[in-house]
């Protein structure tokens, strides 16, 4: 865990008291001022603009329409990327376009020098909860006649290979060789499954004619060859040149839903945790292992009934066949996704464990969002299925809780409209969002292992978060919603300089803190 004080709160007290003065007059600097970069977005219209450098020390004491101060003492976490998912659905979407467009696209999306930079992305092992192609599939089906398999005998990628998937991620390797991958199941294959069925089951809760649960859930005698299923996966992968350097525990565990989903209950994920690390250490794979991947509110809230507090896997299991302290020594982060529960409990989970959060599936393009997330402690931000076609179309997906769906009919009447990219399979060229760029000024300029300083509230329209690039870089990423240019003291121990944020822009200011 990264350097802090005590608490957050005695951190923010003493930035208040350090704002206060810093407002009044400017901090001591640095003997001889350096440079300070900075470029800024608006959207389409403004992308990566260079603004005018100034100078650390360039402070003459003058009101200012907001202070930043950051402290240097006073370290939270660490960066790890912003990105999306390589679902099917995307990738289908994206493999209609011309070759070209298709490169552009990527580029354009992952290029740190002429595009956003985007540097973290979700692959799913099978399918997920929406496709474009059915049927649904796992990495591990078995043909007629056969019932069970657990020498893994039948195990295959084949199918993210003929779907264009593992050439979509090459693809961003090319364009972006520092981009990064992570892995998420949503079920096990349907043989390692109670009811046999990959797709999700509902039931009715008991005595409810409203309420839901998972009855498809994994078999006791499959835990390990879960495990083992999930090495194959990152094994498979890396043949093929690409690094997994983490899984999840499995996505969204126990949601009462009918695409692909499976209950595994706290003793479960438990000894499931520790049976990953323990293939992945025999496969002598370093690929870090994150718990949850499930809402705010299922991590803990006492105050809900129907909140699976699944912070429970860190306390010791009642049987005594787990330790917490096991399950905390094999977990390497905490995962999130925000669709309900307060965001406040990334921070609380990053100060109660020590272990790194991450934002794993959002569809949430707004920059607000990306800096406030990364203000209570999140380490990274991966938006969820983010190309679609002109319609909004081309996808399996549904909130009905019917076990007898018409996946079909579903296809050719879901739409998820306005997403990242939108690709117009009559042309066989794509537009993007203006939220792009924006979400360009954190990607573009961090790097894995940048650490975030504790840093002082949004003021006058002005939010921002500080992380510090090595030994003496600095990041600054001010977002002004105002429709004005502000005028804002950056005050980071005893350097101050002051830049001009154009209006309702995201913009990214370097510099080198001499600290010597």
């Amino acid at each position: 865990m990264t350097r802090s004080l005590v608490g957050a709160a005695a951190a923010l007290t003493t930035l208040a008291t350090i704002v206060g003065s810093a407002s009044a007059a400017p901090a001591a600097t640095s003997h001889h001022g350096t440079p300070v970069t900075g470029t800024y977005s608006t959207g389409a219209a403004h992308t990566w603009q260079s603004l005018p450098t100034v100078r650390t020390g360039n402070d003459t004491g003058a009101a200012t329409d907001a202070t930043v101060v950051a402290d240097p003492g006073t370290l939270r976490q660490k960066y790890a990327g912003v990105g999306f998912s390589i679902d099917e659905t995307s990738v289908s979407n994206l493999w209609k376009l011309t070759r070209a467009e298709r490169e552009e696209a990527i580029r354009l999306l992952v290029d740190p020098k002429k595009g956003a930079g985007l540097d973290r992305f979700r692959l799913t092992i099978g399918s997920p909860d929406l496709i474009e192609h059915l049927p649904f599939w796992s990495a591990d089906d078995l043909p007629e006649g056969v019932t069970e398999d657990f020498g893994l005998k039948y195990f295959s990628i084949q199918r993210d290979i003929d779907l264009h998937i593992v050439d979509t991620v090459k693809l961003i390797q090319r364009y972006n060789p520092k981009a990064t991958f992570f892995a998420s199941a949503w079920s096990a294959p349907a043989w390692m499954k109670t009811n046999n069925r990959f797709t999700g089951e509902v039931q009715l809760k008991p005595g409810s004619t409203t309420e839901y649960y998972q009855a498809g859930k994994l078999r006791d005698d499959c835990i390990e060859v879960f495990a083992r299923y999930y090495v194959k996966f990152v094994q498979a992968y890396a043949k093929r040149g690409v690094r997994v350097d983490a899984l999840t525990l499995l996505n969204e565990p126990g949601m009462d839903v009918v695409y692909p989903a499976m209950d595994i209950s706290v003793p479960q994920q438990q000894k499931l945790a520790l049976a990953i690390k323990k293939e992945l250490k025999a496969a002598r794979l370093n690929t870090q292992l994150y718990v949850h991947d499930f809402n705010f509110w299922d991590w803990r809230d006492p105050n809900s009934t129907q909140t699976k507090n699944y912070h429970r896997i860190l306390e010791d299991a009642p049987d005594g066949s787990v330790t917490g302290k096991q399950v905390q020594n094999a977990t390497d982060g905490i995962a999130f996704h925000p669709y309900w529960g307060d965001p406040q409990v990334m921070r609380d989970a990053f100060e109660q464990t020590g272990k790194p959060v991450h934002m794993t599936e959002t569809s949430d393009l707004n920059p607000a969002t990306i800096l406030d997330y990364f203000r209570l402690d999140a380490s990274s931000y991966v938006l969820w299925a983010q190309a679609t076609d002109q319609d909004g179309g081309t996808l399996h997906w549904t909130p009905a809780r019917d076990n007898n769906v018409d996946w079909e009919e579903v296809g050719r009447t879901t739409k998820w409209p306005d997403r990242l990219v939108k690709v117009n399979t009559t042309t066989r060229d794509f537009t993007v969002r203006d939220e792009l760029y924006p979400i360009g000024q954190f990607a573009r300029y961090l790097s894995p292992g940048d650490v975030r300083l504790e840093s002082s509230a949004a003021e006058g329209g002005v939010s921002n978060v500080v992380y510090q690039h090595g030994r003496d870089g600095m990041v600054a990423v001010l977002g002004n919603g105002n429709s004005t240019e502000s005028s804002v003291r950056i005050v980071v121990g005893r350097t101050s300089f002051v830049v001009k944020v154009p209006a309702n822009s995201y913009a990214t200011y370097r510099w080198e803190q001499r600290t010597r």
